[in-house]
């Protein structure tokens, strides 16, 4: 085993399968020790759904495990070659272990060799709490405003001689890449992204941690409670100039760029990273990705756990709804549909199941009893997948007909092998789908519409295939039947008043990060949410909104957004007019240049200004205006070369 380790090392391949076991070894402990408490607190003290582990934030590793390791050449020449290569790819990095040993974000490359970042943003602890706080550096600030005149040009090319003296400024790193982004270069644009993780990821501090986690104490009502969260909370700031705007950009960008990669559990852990540095806020909406991205790594255990077991690091009065499926309709019928999966073998399997068997066991009290309950569901029969997709859409019936129209599918007939005959269009007409049935949150219905929106807009496909879309037929039927009954109507509709009415722990990110969510954002224009957009602004277009102070964004005022948008038009007219100049001046140095060489290959003596003050002065001595040009031309510009020519 020791000498397959040495060989595979010695080949310049960073893991072996050895390696990868010993690494989750040594993630487990790390996550055993950090998350360990003293006698008797254990059962009192909650785990974190988004506890997070080292070896699934390596693109690397995903890479292989979906593509397979890299078969190793044969031949002398080219072992020896390979070896060569590993003793001085071995040699590069042993001045940067101790910098690179704590890296978890981005695994540099061999041949990537990069130095430690300067001239970043800093993090600090704040005293007392298990918060962080990002703030500005003399160096940073420096290389901000220096950067800032570089934008003001809009030219990539600016950028790019920027990043020559500057190479890890974040800002000029994350414009650069959404440059190469939209021009097509998508491979040039995720590299630019990694090495602005890269700078971002060595201004951590030594105590920001994803894999150790502190035991946090709050409140829930009259009751103290007690919740293990990682170590890397931030204190967030509404201030575009805040300095961990950027550290947001890049970790959204770097995320959303992993998934189009084709790395979605990569992609996932980035996406755990972010909530547990943001939660109770969401300004990044990483909850609307969350659930996409379990979906497409097949983690569907996973999605279940985050979705029933939500928590939140912060104290809630009593009755809070915490659970995710209970809260977004994204997450309620993502977590249905991980539960189908789980039930059937996977989106791809063919196995049948008798619908009507297991949604009979389905009772009025698996419906109305859970949305308070945080603990998981532990139950894993054939109704499970039944009780959650029945309940997300009692909450949320306005997803079902999206979901069908972006499928296509014929409401006219009933899908075949359904226990239920009843078409869609007659389920779609019936309480709760009918529109008048609708009860929608007293709060938040608007915001749990447009995520709903971009939920269909992109899984909806996840339903398609002949069993699920007969389960998601049983299930409708089966809930319109129940609504119907004199017996089940009373108790359900209570059901739902009281969960209109109910406070949501998810709540305060709705309200204060939600109000500008774009359902673009999740589409291929990859529209980033609005705060990012505001400070992306300020370091492109080099104009700052007053900063709104602490609480909510208070939006701007018609006045203030028309001097903002007078601001970037004169600065783009600038822009504008110095790049005119710029680019005469330059076809005027090319005509002289052409003139020149045209000149030297017809053997023709080279042109000489003249200037019009010479040719006045020679006029005032009487001689003719031509005859002046043509002897200061020939003298090269001298006046008393030119007299004696004249006179000569």
């Amino acid at each position: 085993k020791k000498g397959k380790k040495q060989d595979a090392k010695s080949a310049g391949y960073p893991d072996s399968p050895d390696m990868d076991e010993e690494d989750q070894l040594l993630d487990a402990a790390v996550a055993e020790v950090a998350t360990s408490s003293a006698p008797g607190e254990q059962d009192l003290c909650g785990s974190c759904v988004f506890s997070m582990s080292k070896a699934f934030f390596s693109a690397d590793r995903e890479q292989k495990s979906l593509f397979g390791k890299m078969k190793m050449p044969k031949g002398k020449a080219q072992k020896a070659e390979i070896r060569k290569s590993a003793v001085k790819h071995r040699g590069v990095h042993e001045g940067h272990f101790a910098h690179y040993r704590r890296l978890f974000l981005v695994e540099p490359a061999s041949e990537e060799n990069w130095g430690r970042p300067e001239g970043c943003a800093e993090m600090v602890p704040e005293a007392g709490e298990v918060l962080f706080a990002v703030r500005d550096t003399r160096e940073y600030e420096m290389a901000r405003a220096e950067f800032a005149g570089a934008a003001m040009l809009h030219d990539p090319n600016e950028v790019n001689a920027f990043l020559m003296d500057h190479p890890f400024c974040v800002e000029a790193l994350f414009v650069l890449s959404d440059i190469c982004r939209q021009s097509g270069q998508h491979q040039d644009a995720f590299q630019l992204l990694r090495r602005a993780a890269y700078a971002m990821e060595c201004s951590f501090h030594g105590s920001f941690s994803p894999f150790q986690e502190t035991r946090l104490d709050f409140q829930r009502g009259d009751a103290a409670t007690s919740l293990h969260w990682p170590r890397v909370r931030l204190r967030l700031k509404e201030e575009e100039s805040w300095p961990g705007w950027p550290w947001l950009a890049v970790l959204w960008a770097y995320m959303l760029g992993l998934a189009t990669q084709g790395l979605p559990r990569t992609a996932l852990e980035v996406c755990k990273l972010v909530l547990a540095m943001t939660l109770p806020r969401d300004p990044l909406h990483a909850l609307v990705h969350l659930d996409f991205f379990c979906l497409r790594a097949q983690e569907y255990s996973l999605l279940v756990n985050i979705a029933e077991g939500f928590d939140l690091p912060c104290s809630l009065p009593d009755k809070t709804i915490l659970r995710l499926d209970c809260a977004m309709p994204n997450f309620a019928y993502s977590t249905a549909l991980a539960l189908h999966f789980l039930k059937s073998g996977g989106r791809q399997a063919t196995k049948n199941t008798d619908e009507g068997s297991a949604i009979s066991t389905v009772s009025v009290e698996d419906l109305t009893q859970s949305c308070w309950v945080r603990q998981q569901f532990q139950e894993d029969g054939p109704s499970r997948s039944h009780v959650a997709l029945m309940r997300a859409m009692l909450l949320f019936p306005r997803t079902l007909r999206p979901i069908l129209q972006e499928l296509s599918i014929s409401l006219v007939t009933a899908p075949a092998g359904s226990p239920y005959s009843t078409p869609w269009q007659q389920l779609l007409e019936k309480s709760p789908f009918a529109p008048h049935t609708h009860k929608v949150h007293q709060q938040h219905s608007r915001i749990q519409s447009l995520v709903s929106e971009a939920f269909v807009h992109r899984c909806a496909a996840l339903f398609r295939g002949e069993g699920t879309l007969r389960w998601l037929h049983a299930c409708a039927g089966r809930l319109t039947q129940m609504c119907e009954s004199s017996l089940f109507d009373q108790e359900l509709m209570q059901a739902r008043k009281s969960w209109s009415e109910a406070e949501l722990g998810i709540g305060e990110a709705f309200s204060k990060d939600y109000q500008e969510f774009n359902t673009l954002e999740v589409e291929g224009e990859r529209k980033p949410p609005a705060p990012l957009e505001r400070a992306f602004n300020s370091w492109v277009g080099g104009s700052q909104a007053p900063s709104p102070g602490p609480g909510p964004a208070v939006p701007d005022s018609e006045e203030a957004q028309l001097q903002r948008a007078l601001r970037l038009s004169e600065a783009l007219a600038e822009a504008s007019e110095r790049r005119r100049l710029v680019e005469e001046q330059d076809a005027e140095f090319q005509a002289s240049l052409a003139a020149d060489r045209a000149r030297e290959a017809e053997g023709e003596p080279e042109a000489q200004d003249v200037s019009a003050g010479a040719v006045a002065q020679l006029e005032a001595m009487g001689f003719p205006k031509d005859a002046a040009q043509q002897a200061l031309q020939n003298a090269g510009g001298d006046v008393a070369e030119a007299v004696s020519l004249l006179t000569g």
